[in-house]
């Protein structure tokens, strides 16, 4: 059902709301519906609920029944004498292990919500890489529009260049420098076209989408600055408290020292119930029935080792795990610190470009001014045109850089994207 509901949803795409664009919010919604890395984490989490029932259904009662018949004689004549009729009933149980088997419910079980930790982890990793990949698209498209307009300015000002050689008040090496100028610029757009493609194309494979056919995306009037979080001092502890991955080993240590407990106990007798009944017939006796009931008992009495050697690999595997929870704490320390400082540093560059910005077209003006008047010279536009154009990527790569590092820190925080942010119902395995 999941699967018509997708497709239809991408032919929906493709007609009206495929025109107008998919939203942050839709690419997000894709990317956790559809990525392959999600369905391989639902799988691991529907295989340990499947060893945790396998484990329950150990101590039920498990009931036979076996029916038999046997012909002695000569097949070609059928007597009555030469054949028996047998039917079973069994029942066993098992009345004692020594709690081992409830140990490995317990072990499947932290296991079980660790899987089920990966999975968010997993969902959030996802959430947070369409979401870069996004942002990476809205920057080339807005790259594009800067080269457009820089095109714009430099073919308005090859026709002034044109209409000033004319008069005779420029020399006709500003009308090559301006030709010159604009066929690099519509190469350059050329180029941005390209990249737009590119981003088109990895946005796909972060959605986990199959679209045979360049897409667009709902633009934002503009990119604007996210807001940065407060108690900067606090992130890590917020990490440490919210992170999946962090959480998943921590049950990976609980079900390690569960384990250390079942491996010493690998060497305990077993008690199992037994109850059956019987009806059989033979050589036309009349019909036998037969009931017995028991108990045995299976004590081992000398495991070569066994027993020592896997209490050994079990507390060795502990330790593995207590490691890599230290250092992923030190790892997250890390990348929330570094997401945290890359964000205030976006976030301050890009109100430097934005100044950078309004002075650039202020000389524009005055560099174009100036030419029209017979007082400036071709390359002080040219030149201006340039600065305009990279004072507006640079603003523009401030942005992406200061969204990119939010979503990034939503990350190392263990958080989904602001945009789906208590959507439980995304990332949870049905």
């Amino acid at each position: 059902m999941k699967k018509f509901f997708l497709t239809l949803f991408l032919l929906l795409l493709s007609s009206a709301s495929f025109a107008q664009g998919l939203s942050l919010e839709e690419c997000l919604m894709l990317s956790l519906t559809n990525h392959p890395s999600l369905r391989k984490t639902k799988a691991s989490v529907k295989d340990i609920e499947a060893q945790l029932e396998s484990l329950r259904s150990a101590k039920r009662v498990k009931i036979t029944l076996t029916g038999s018949i046997r012909y002695n004689g000569d097949y070609d004549y059928w007597d009555d004498s030469y054949h028996s009729e047998s039917l079973s009933l069994n029942a066993t149980k098992l009345l004692y292990d020594n709690s081992r088997n409830k140990i490995q419910q317990k072990i499947r079980t932290e296991s079980l919500i660790g899987s089920q930790e990966t999975h968010r982890n997993t969902s959030i990793a996802v959430a947070a890489e369409a979401k870069r990949k996004y942002l990476d698209l809205v920057l080339k498209f807005l790259d594009r529009d800067l080269q457009q307009e820089k095109v714009n300015n430099l073919e308005q000002h090859l026709k002034n260049a044109q209409g000033l050689y004319e008069v005779g008040n420029s020399p006709y090496i500003d009308v090559t420098k301006a030709q010159s100028d604009l066929s690099s610029a519509r190469v350059s757009l050329l180029k941005a076209d390209n990249d737009i493609l590119l981003a088109q194309e990895a946005l796909k494979v972060a959605m986990g989408v199959e679209i045979h056919e360049p897409f667009s995306i709902a633009l934002p009037s503009e990119l604007e600055l996210p807001t940065l979080p407060e108690k900067f001092e606090a992130l890590v502890a917020v990490a440490l408290e919210d992170r999946p991955d962090f959480k998943k080993l921590k049950h990976d240590i609980t079900a390690g020292e569960l384990t250390v407990k079942d491996a010493a106990r690998a060497n305990s007798p077993t008690v199992t119930g037994q109850a059956s009944t019987s009806l059989s017939n033979s050589e036309r006796s009349t019909v036998d029935t037969n009931y017995y009931a028991g108990v045995s008992v299976n004590v081992p009495v000398v495991d070569g080792g066994e027993t020592k050697a896997g209490v050994a690999r079990a507390r060795a595997q502990l330790e593995q795990t207590n490691a890599d929870a230290d250092s992923l704490r030190q790892n997250i320390t890390y990348s929330v610190t570094s997401a945290a400082l890359s964000l205030m540093n976006a976030n301050d560059r890009a109100r430097a470009a934005q100044e950078t910005v309004k002075y650039s077209e202020e000389n524009l003006e005055l560099s174009e001014g100036r030419y029209n008047v017979g007082v400036g010279n071709s390359i002080e536009v040219s030149d201006a045109v340039s600065a305009l154009a990279e004072a507006k990527h640079t603003y523009y790569q401030a942005l992406y850089d200061a969204q990119t590092a939010r979503a990034s820190l939503d990350e190392a925080l263990g958080h989904f994207p602001s945009e789906i942010e208590g959507r439980e119902e995304l990332w949870q395995v049905q």
